[in-house]
């Protein structure tokens, strides 16, 4: 018996070793994203490129808000488009970023997920290149929250995520803006890179669903000649 938890107590602490020299560096992942297929019929609708309006902080009191491990970058655009989440060593402290491989954004991400919602709901979502394009309605979205993040412990590894969206647009279902809200979590013995891209991916499929949920099925089959 004391060999054993010897045992279990050196394979953490190796755990967590591996954990902290990962955690320094920055890492890009590239995720799937959800895929969906065009409507042939129902209301066309133009779905906006999502805002993303996530504020990002140097030196964060909590894991959940944005930040960057080279605090200078924060207000670089091209770096914070495509940030998806903070690695932490195994004692906590916040270490390298995820991003993601261009042209992956965290924006395009949102957007094919909102995107897979609605058509789920009926929707027929056009692009410029539809005849319908210029006078079907428009829907927008603000990204205020979208972030990943690992809570290390003893013997187990957390990843969260959170998502808030907020969406707009002249449809009944959006006569108040409607939000989405999201918070994803999935223990692990030991968190690699390659478990951030499904777990990613798995918060963006609740996305779809939620979105789906708002815009029911039923609101894509009225008619929008009073609006």
């Amino acid at each position: 018996m004391v060999r054993s938890r010897i045992a279990r107590i050196l394979m953490a602490f190796i755990c967590l070793s591996a954990l902290s020299a990962c955690a320094t560096t920055r890492s890009e992942v590239a995720v799937r994203g959800q895929s969906s297929t065009q409507q042939e019929t129902g209301i066309a609708v133009v779905l906006l490129p999502p805002v993303d309006a996530r504020r990002f902080e140097a030196a964060p009191q909590t894991p959940s808000i944005p930040s960057l491990k080279e605090s200078s970058q924060i207000t670089d655009t091209q770096i914070t488009s495509r940030a998806l989440g903070r690695k932490r060593n195994g004692y906590g402290m916040a270490m390298g970023d995820v991003l993601l491989t261009p042209p992956q954004t965290a924006s395009s991400l949102v957007g094919d997920a909102v995107k897979a919602g609605l058509r789920d709901s009926g929707y027929r979502v056009v692009e410029a290149s539809d005849p319908a394009f210029a006078t079907a309605p428009k829907i927008s979205v603000r990204m205020n929250e979208f972030w990943t993040w690992i809570t290390p412990g003893f013997g187990s590894i957390k990843l969260d995520n959170v998502t808030k969206l907020t969406i707009e647009g002249n449809l009944p279902a959006l006569s108040t803006p409607a939000t989405v809200d999201v918070h994803e979590q999935k223990g692990y013995f030991v968190i690699s890179e390659s478990e951030w891209s499904p777990f990613i991916d798995m918060a963006l499929t609740h996305v779809r669903e939620k979105v789906r949920a708002i815009m029911s099925p039923k609101t894509a089959e009225l008619k929008l000649g009073d609006r």
